[in-house]
């Protein structure tokens, strides 16, 4: 990822031990490194191996990392940071850093970027477009390294120690029920039990009982382990055992709780102030923290509001989450199921109530060890078997996760594909003759919007198109650039029951994209879907959009790998998110008809789609992206990147109307969440929560 353009800042020498090469760290990291340890961008020149290195610190030397040759590399910046030593670096080997703060990095540009034959203004202007593109390339890379996670987690130790516990209310007795925690003991640890035991016996709100299920020959060692619980024996496998705890409960809420679990103090409060507050609420749930082998917290876990795609394909909720037993009760642990049952009956119950009823409590509620995002190898071939019963369709497994294969209706609906241009017809080109070659699915019509076209190449390819794919329709537009007109006038003249927005800055590359989004759109209560969007180096241009973010909205995990995880996994599984970009975005006829089309007024060049989706949302309708869509965008391509000072004041005026109607400078995501930084596009932790903690539910 080395920027051709723009070098690294070059360390200055300083004196090492013998062997080593020593760089000195200037004292904006040094001052920087004491708030705590910081991940930086290091590149080396002048070596074609990898170099071991240390960073010397007022303590002593640090741990030991590894320079990589000809690649930026990220390292974690201990506190007392004085300098770096290289060891075995050749002769005039040079070590650099990179800053990473927007201002530092364009003055660093335009100060030492390769630009020449550039007067200052045109020099400045350069240099701020290739620390824009670096900058995006260098968190990206910061964000998927493992020095960030060791930076996070002790920057989550500082936030657990403020937040986490910190829960002061405690429910009256009768303002919500007894809470009952059921445990399967069946497989479990007596170091685990013993430990889950001792946070139940801390619990702030004692109106709980704790169930705890195990074989009728479960070692004595167990049932002395489970301190303060009522023991019930059962035989079969982990759904029987946890059904016995349930057949045995007392409370009004239960809640099935891991074997292995340490709730936090104020669990037990959490969920049921929740149910307290909000008397209609028929699931609750909270967020969790990550535990080492030892039990020390590593980081937090935090979910976002219901979110019923993401509960499909990795069950994120289920390892805390409470409803009422009568419900429990009612639909039942199937034992076919087997380690399953728990995200069965969650999933059962989650699936016949409206959002408004399931309330997200962002707080850190339990800590678990050994769980990452999705299923474990031991129950995802029952989990995927349990949610193929429910929906009816076939289920397929992908590593940890799962993606139910919805078809497509048996009557194809016509989708009307919107395509606003103005010359620029090779780009053009390369948008429709990909749409027509490379798209498995076939009932689509072509609406071609042109904004005053005058290119003769231009109108020439609208011809081909046409010859090409008959189903094509050329409306004239000779207005002034305004998206959300343009786009309206295409959808004016669309007879299709689905509307496709898409950009001509689009290639298609996988055959199946359109399926894939025609059978999401068709579910009940979709309302508009989103692919996944590559730049042409084949990093993250769009996985959809967080409200809010730099207060307003972006795209998470730009410029991250195409292959990048994100966010506990959350970009290899179809999920609900607020918004999509329109670059790619389909919407069900019926659902653009109820909820009036893009606003050409108030946001003739920004934020129309954000706008467009959240309105979909404040209806009713779901707002779905899926990374099983995948398609290349070539940016800006087909108007630039280059903004006059009219156009920089056009897009505040806009998204000052943005704020006015969605308060995005405030707003936290639900599918998102206040404990992570609203300032960052790689969903890092908080320092401390940046919105409202109370119960949620999805709703905008």
């Amino acid at each position: 990822m080395h920027d051709t353009e723009i070098p690294p800042l070059w360390l200055k020498s300083a004196p090492a031990a013998t062997g080593r090469a020593g760089f000195a760290l200037p004292a904006v990291l040094r001052l920087r490194a004491r708030r705590g340890a910081l991940a930086i961008v290091l590149s080396g020149e002048g070596a074609d191996a990898p170099l071991p290195f240390t960073f010397a610190t007022t303590t002593g030397a640090g741990d030991g990392e590894t320079l990589l040759p000809g690649v930026p590399t990220v390292a974690l910046l201990p506190a007392g940071a004085t300098r770096i030593e290289v060891a075995g670096a050749p002769p005039g080997f040079r070590l650099g850093y990179y800053p990473v703060h927007k201002v530092a990095l364009k003055l660093h540009a335009f100060a030492n970027g390769r630009f020449e034959g550039l007067g200052l203004p045109r020099r400045w202007k350069a240099a701020g477009t290739a620390a824009r593109t670096l900058r995006g390339a260098l968190h990206a890379l910061v964000s998927a390294a493992p020095a960030r996670r060791r930076a996070e987690a002790a920057r989550y130790r500082a936030f657990r120690a403020r937040f986490v516990g910190d829960f002061a209310e405690l429910p009256a007795p009768g303002a919500a029920p007894r809470l009952s925690l059921l445990t399967d003991g069946g497989s479990a640890s007596a170091a685990n039990l013993s430990a889950c035991a001792a946070a139940l016996a801390a619990q702030t709100d004692r109106t709980f009982e704790w169930v705890v299920a195990l074989p009728p020959d479960a070692p004595t060692a167990l049932t002395q382990a489970a301190a303060g619980a009522r023991i019930v024996t059962a035989e079969g496998g982990p759904a029987q055992r946890i059904a016995a705890a349930l057949n045995a409960a007392e409370g009004g809420l239960v809640l099935f709780l891991d074997a292995g679990a340490q709730p936090t103090r104020d669990a037990v409060a959490l969920i049921r102030d929740a149910f307290a507050k909000h008397p209609d609420c028929a699931l609750a749930y909270a967020d969790e923290e990550r535990l080492d082998d030892g039990g020390a917290p590593l980081h937090g876990v935090y979910h976002p509001a219901f979110n019923r795609h993401l509960l499909e394909s990795s069950g994120y909720l289920r390892r805390f989450a409470a409803l009422p037993r009568v419900d429990a009760l009612r639909l039942g642990l199937d034992p076919a199921t087997g380690p399953a049952a728990v995200f069965d009956l969650l999933l059962r119950h989650a699936s016949a109530l409206p959002d408004a009823r399931i309330r997200h409590v962002p707080r850190v509620a339990v800590g678990l060890k050994d769980h990452p995002p999705g299923f474990a190898p031991e129950e995802i071939e029952a989990a995927a078997a349990a949610l193929a019963r429910l929906r009816g369709v076939e289920v397929e497994t992908i590593g940890r996760h799962l993606r139910p294969l919805y078809p497509t209706p048996a009557t194809a609906p016509l989708v009307s594909i919107v395509v606003p241009t103005r010359d620029r017809a090779a780009l053009l080109a390369v948008a429709l003759r990909s749409l027509i070659a490379r798209t498995a699915y076939r009932a689509f019509e072509i609406i071609i919007v042109d904004n005053g076209s005058v290119e003769p190449a231009t109108f020439a390819l609208f011809e081909e198109i046409k010859a090409l794919w008959p189903a094509t329709v050329v409306v004239r537009d000779d207005g002034d650039f305004n998206f959300p007109r343009i786009c309206n006038l295409g959808v004016d003249a669309a007879q299709g029951e689905m509307i496709l927005l898409l950009n001509n800055d689009v290639e298609v590359i996988d055959a199946g994209w359109l399926d894939e989004m025609v059978a999401l759109a068709a579910l009940p209560g979709a309302g508009i879907v989103g692919a996944k969007l590559l730049f042409p180096d084949r990093t993250i241009q769009h996985a959809g959009v967080i409200a809010g973010l730099f207060r307003y909205a972006d795209h998470w995990f730009a410029h991250n790998a195409a292959d990048a995880p994100g966010y506990e996994d959350r970009l290899r599984v179809r999920q609900n998110l607020s918004a999509v970009t329109a670059a790619c975005l389909l919407i069900r006829r019926d659902v653009w008809d109820t909820i009036g089309p893009l606003d050409a007024e108030r946001f003739a060049e920004d934020c129309n789609d954000i706008d467009l989706c959240l309105r979909a949302r404040r209806a009713g309708f779901e707002v779905v992206w899926t990374p099983f869509a995948t398609l290349l965008h070539y940016e800006s391509a087909s108007r630039g990147k280059k903004r006059s000072r009219e156009h920089r004041a056009r897009l505040k005026a806009q998204r000052a109307r943005m704020e006015a109607i969605w308060h995005t400078s405030t707003l936290v995501d639900p599918h998102y969440s206040p404990n992570l930084d609203r300032k960052s596009l790689f969903a890092a932790e908080a320092e401390a929560p940046e919105g409202p903690r109370t119960p949620r539910t999805g709703g905008v």
